[in-house]
């Protein structure tokens, strides 16, 4: 009591559900991993967050460290070991005459059974979906305020179906009508580039928003005057456009480099990494594969090398570096969703221009450590999880009166 008056009760926080395909996890051999756990650290300062989300082996230990209020983990079917089994296949195809092949292998027959349980024992006020491939659970939350967080505009890169042209058409067909279908059940969309927004805007015709990238600035930053002359490409090989990048990186650009400067190295880190050990052949390349230390990886070069050729989205592993101090040198759609300008970033198009512009940071420890240091203070200003949380609660906000009316 104070002069008479009761201190009046706060009002009880928002409860926020996160639906993801993986779990949120800042040791994740995956951007969207790194990049979801920022985002929910920052969020749970402000909401009560809970989680369901579609788990493998090993996911358990990793959302226990979470900031979650509630948490609910399906296991993820669509496993390396099951999808030699027939029957397996023989579902992924059966699912396939609906479905696109990547949102068909993410229904999981359990999951609205979870969601289910989430509404009975954490009470959400509104529902966050990542991913294209989760849209197909909208239904499932369709009377609470959702945000629907499509990654890639519509059609994740991974839509290689391993069934030739044909089947690969008939896929991106699939995904159309997936996205005209599922997409305008939810009350909101974004996605994380202002040119995937665009894009889809024109598939849905509706507003689409965009939500800003976010990543863990470390408390020291890397020093790449210190390392050899090495460029770095990071990524998980599974996903088609980054063994296609190491490719042209390996094949085209290192030559070049090599013939400017000989001790030039490239190392290709990432999981998956078999799928590229066949570039280890070509002088100067090294394929590390993961390493689950991103600042002592980034510590061992001068700068990532990282042009991509197809995919939507923004590039985690451009942030990642300019997070730790390493320069970066790309093109224009690896730079997608990052606006740092030169010495961090340097944005340059084809093979010779790549090297051009990786070339003085590889031949001169000073120009590299001036890229690392504008790099760093870069995001400093630019990457915190907090501004980007606070916008996306606002976002939520506005949308509960709809809800509710």
């Amino acid at each position: 009591m104070h002069g008479g008056r009761a201190t009046p009760t706060p009002p009880p926080a928002m409860r926020i559900l996160l639906l993801s395909p993986f779990v949120p996890d800042r040791g994740a051999p995956h951007g969207g991993g790194i990049y979801l756990a920022t985002l929910a650290a920052a969020l749970a300062r402000r909401v009560e967050l809970g989680l369901v989300a579609l788990a493998r082996p090993g996911d358990d230990t990793r959302a226990a460290a979470g900031p979650w209020t509630y948490r609910h983990l399906v296991p993820h079917l669509d496993l390396p070991d099951r999808r030699r089994r027939v029957r397996h296949r023989l579902r992924m195809l059966w699912h396939w005459r609906r479905l696109p092949l990547v949102a068909a292998k993410h229904w999981q027959p359990a999951l609205p059974a979870a969601l289910a349980s989430a509404r009975a024992e954490f009470a959400p006020d509104a529902v966050l979906l990542e991913m294209a491939q989760m849209a197909q659970y909208l239904p499932f939350v369709r009377d609470l305020p959702t945000i629907l967080t499509d990654h890639e505009a519509g059609c994740p890169a991974n839509t290689h179906t391993g069934l030739g042209p044909l089947g690969d058409r008939r896929d991106c067909r699939l995904w159309r009508r997936y996205v005209q279908h599922f997409y305008p059940m939810a009350s909101l969309l974004q996605t994380v580039t202002t040119e995937d927004a665009a894009a889809l805007r024109t598939l849905v015709h509706r507003p689409v928003e965009v939500r800003e990238p976010t990543f863990d600035v470390p408390a020291t930053p890397v020093a790449p005057d210190a390392a050899p002359p090495r460029a770095l490409f990071l990524g998980d090989y599974s996903h088609r456009p980054n063994p296609e990048a190491a490719a042209m990186l390996a094949r085209e650009v290192l030559p070049l480099l090599r013939a400017a400067e000989p001790r030039t190295e490239l190392w290709l880190a990432g999981p998956h990494a078999e799928r590229v050990q066949p570039l280890a052949t070509a002088p100067g390349v090294r394929v590390v594969g993961f390493v689950p230390d991103l600042h002592a990886l980034f510590g061992e070069a001068r700068l990532l090398l990282a042009p991509l050729l197809s995919g939507g989205g923004f590039r985690m592993k451009s942030l990642a570096a300019l997070a730790h101090g390493l320069p970066v040198v790309t093109n224009g759609l690896g730079a997608r969703g990052c606006s740092a300008p030169p010495p961090a970033r340097t944005v340059a198009e084809g093979a010779q221009a790549l090297a051009d512009a990786a070339l003085p940071l590889l031949r001169s420890p000073a120009a590299a450590a001036d890229a690392g240091r504008a790099a760093f203070a870069w995001a400093h200003r630019n990457l915190t999880g907090d501004a980007v949380a606070q916008t996306q609660v606002e976002r939520l906000q506005r949308l509960r009166p709809a809800a509710t009316t």
